[in-house]
């Protein structure tokens, strides 16, 4: 096969795509931009993904004027491998145990906007493409929309439109600072699958007003979905519904159906993770047709989420050269062989 759908090229806001390929952030532990993530990061753009999404970073970080100066050495060394970059924002840890983000103060959630709103513009100046503010998974962003962790009776709690205004304000923010070219994302997590939880027709309530602010792409990824659960169904669905680009997450690395998705017009973009920690050239191998060469993910966990969960650097079982990328610069053109 082809996959002519897969790798057919596309442009958002003039922003090109080379393909549908994106890396999804990946945490890693091995800091944002030291030599070692520049490399592990650099050798995935080189293997031929067309976007990388940078790991979840603390947005506060960005003040930072040496991290300032690594994000630029990160963003031209992908891009001259080449891939699209953005960063995805996170909120900082707050040393103040707390059960939910009910209890967080006013100020404190206009704190978190700024800085969300100064690292998107450090994003720019450093030369990516966008960032993309993490609103998934159960973390911060998420949980303000979420009716069960988000008891708020202010104007960022209470009723749906209420409790998507943290995110609004952020991505209005962004849009505040962004050029034509710097597009801004939104991973969002479409139906909290618990009782008392936000449905998709609230995402779709949601998506909507993300769309109106001028959001440009809607990552969506149900993590907490049923292991058996069509998760291309919610892509589609928020795609129909709202009318924005969306990335689909979620056992995206059969080349066949990846491409059969985008075909089917469930989503503009997929994501795949854990494949191409196992095989870096992955997108180029489908292309060229040589699946015999492919490193396959064993699905494990053992390397990757199991060392994060004991936070040390992540490696792979398959693949010992991951956060050893930066050693083995010369070698990376005999794998393309």
């Amino acid at each position: 096969m082809s996959y002519e759908y897969l790798f057919s090229p596309i442009s958002i806001k003039g922003l090109y795509f080379k393909n549908r390929i994106v890396m999804p952030p990946m945490a890693t532990n091995f800091g944002i931009v030291t030599d070692q993530s520049i490399a592990y990061y650099s050798k995935r753009a080189l293997g031929g993904v067309g976007s990388i999404i940078i790991e979840g970073t603390p947005a506060h970080l960005f003040r930072n004027k040496n991290f300032q100066e690594r994000l630029k050495l990160l963003a031209d060394s992908i891009h001259k491998s080449g891939a699209n970059v953005f960063v995805q924002l996170t909120i900082r840890s707050n040393p103040q145990p707390r059960k939910d983000v009910t209890e967080i103060p006013i100020d404190e959630i206009e704190s978190y906007i700024e800085d969300f709103v100064y690292a998107g513009k450090v994003c720019l100046e450093a030369g990516f493409d966008g960032v993309e503010p993490h609103g998934a998974h159960g973390f911060i962003m998420n949980q303000f929309f979420s009716p069960i962790f988000n008891r708020r009776n202010d104007d960022y709690g209470g009723d749906v439109y209420r409790r998507m205004r943290f995110a609004l304000d952020v991505i209005r923010g962004l849009k505040s600072v962004a050029n034509d070219r710097f597009l801004i994302l939104y991973r969002h997590t479409p139906v909290e699958w618990k009782d008392g939880g936000y449905s998709l027709e609230d995402t779709i309530l949601f998506a909507r007003e993300l769309k109106k602010e001028g959001l440009d792409i809607l990552d969506v990824s149900p993590s907490t979905a049923p292991g058996s659960y069509d998760y291309g169904a919610l892509a589609r669905e928020v795609k129909k519904q709202v009318g924005i680009p969306v990335i689909m997450v979620g056992k995206m690395y059969v080349p066949d159906l990846a491409d059969s998705k985008i075909r089917e017009g469930y989503a503009d973009f997929v994501a795949i993770g854990r494949t191409l920690l196992s095989d870096p050239f992955l997108p180029k191998k489908i292309q060229d047709g040589r699946f015999d060469l492919i490193n396959s993910c064993r699905q494990c966990n053992i390397k990757c989420h199991g060392y994060l969960r004991r936070r040390i650097p992540i490696s792979c079982v398959v693949n010992p050269s991951v956060g050893r990328e930066f050693l083995e610069r010369g070698s990376w053109s005999r794998e393309l062989r």
